[in-house]
């Protein structure tokens, strides 16, 4: 930090803002901005709800004006954190925000980015309390300390932040739609192969091709931090499909399991129950023999004599829009849905000869390779400039940001 800067608490940077409660106008409308408001992706309040008094929250408290900045003190680490605008002034916040209302010698932008810098956001990691709702309390933030320099500074540095931010967010923008045209273009190749292949190939009632096995319900006495089997779970699936490490998360199993529910390389499983958002008919191709256990809720496929399976094939066809609305016709539950090997057996789907089966197969999965090379690049391109904003934060509050190595850094980023 330079000699002309200072080191302050917030208390004595924010002014005190007034409370009010709706409830004592029942007919009178305001805008409400809860917690959920705010994304932490944009920075800003996505969405407010017009209530009436009687409807209030017992947390709609805290008024706000044009200019305040408002960080969520539950679960903070998230980063939810605003600048209040004209449109929004006036509203009513969840008591769950701590208000930063600026006084005149601080600018509202450079507290703002000040609580997105490192030296705010750890200090809230280290003092936040509870397990199931970690928080921290207001006068935890009033007493965090801000670097601040004079107002000329000030103006200069939420300047460069400002247009910097601004580009980082456009090249955030178009590298996650190009993630997104990488996606919808396999989707649309996978569609294509199975519409026009209606034209030609066998169909047939999956029952017919193959029987669906239940897993074994393996007793949790048995799990472990490490040992010789991994229970196979619905969170080893993805949800387009393939075997997904859960690293800390992964069962072991140190038990002495029945041999018919060990598994070999290249066996075909099928989650039957939805413990997430597209789960359901989800499949994996067992990675290595004698390591992975067959668990209660997923199917195993076990090919009848004299079918031509190719499990490349197969995999993909049960990624396909038509497979997956034909598994959720089938589901039952609300909370979570699950189906069963029967119900599974009805659906009906694409047999064609095993030359081509291996053919498309492996036009699947170049094309599929390819795309997830291009979502490797972009996910790295997205962590690079998540830690520019950081980077730039740094060197803001510690009087080392310029407008060339900002400029400089973001061209290398986008680059």
């Amino acid at each position: 930090m330079k000699a002309s800067w200072q080191s302050v608490p917030i208390a004595d940077l924010v002014e005190k803002i007034e409370t009010c409660d709706p409830r004592k106008k029942p007919e009178e409308k305001f805008r409400y901005i809860d917690v959920s408001s705010v994304s932490r992706a944009r920075l800003v309040v996505t969405e407010s709800a017009s209530l009436s008094g009687r409807d209030a929250p017992s947390r709609a408290r805290r008024l706000v004006r044009a200019g305040d900045v408002i960080f969520a003190t539950i679960r903070p680490t998230l980063n939810r954190i605003a600048l209040i605008d004209g449109e929004l002034d006036g509203s009513v916040c969840s008591t769950g925000f701590f208000v930063l209302r600026p006084k005149r010698d601080v600018l509202s932008r450079y507290l703002f980015y000040w609580l997105l810098g490192e030296k705010f956001t750890s200090a809230m990691e280290k003092l936040q309390r509870g397990a199931s709702y970690p928080a921290v309390s207001d006068s935890d933030v009033r007493a965090q300390r801000v670097n601040l320099p004079p107002m000329g500074e000030q103006k200069r540095i939420v300047a460069i932040l400002d247009e910097a931010f601004t580009g980082i967010d456009a090249a955030i923008a178009n590298t996650e739609k190009n993630l997104s045209n990488a996606g919808e273009l396999f989707e649309s190749y996978l569609s294509s192969v199975f519409s026009s292949a209606s034209l030609h190939w066998r169909k047939s009632a999956l029952s017919d091709i193959c029987s669906i096995k239940h897993g074994f319900a393996f007793k949790s006495e048995y799990f472990a931090e490490a040992g010789p089997f991994i229970v196979l779970t619905p969170g080893s699936f993805y949800e387009s499909g393939g075997f997904r490490d859960q690293g800390r998360k992964t069962k072991f199993y140190i038990g002495d399991p029945p041999a018919e529910y060990i598994l070999s390389k290249d066996d075909f499983l099928i989650a039957m129950t939805e413990q997430a958002a597209g789960l359901l008919g989800s499949s994996l191709v067992v990675p290595e023999s004698r390591r992975f256990l067959h668990n209660q809720r997923l199917g195993l496929v076990v090919v009848r004599d004299g079918v031509d399976w190719h499990n490349d094939f197969f995999f993909h066809q049960f990624n396909t829009h038509g497979f997956r609305s034909a598994v959720q016709e089938t589901a039952s539950g609300v909370k979570v849905r699950h189906t069963s090997p029967g119900k599974l057996g009805a659906i009906q789907v694409f047999v064609p000869s095993y030359s081509e089966q291996v053919e498309i197969g492996e036009k699947l999965n170049m094309l599929l390779s390819e795309v997830r090379k291009l979502e490797s690049l972009g996910k790295q391109k997205l962590e690079s400039l998540t830690e520019l904003k950081k980077s730039l934060l740094q060197k803001a509050f510690s009087g080392e940001l310029t407008d060339d190595l900002a400029e400089k850094e973001l061209d290398e980023a986008v680059a």
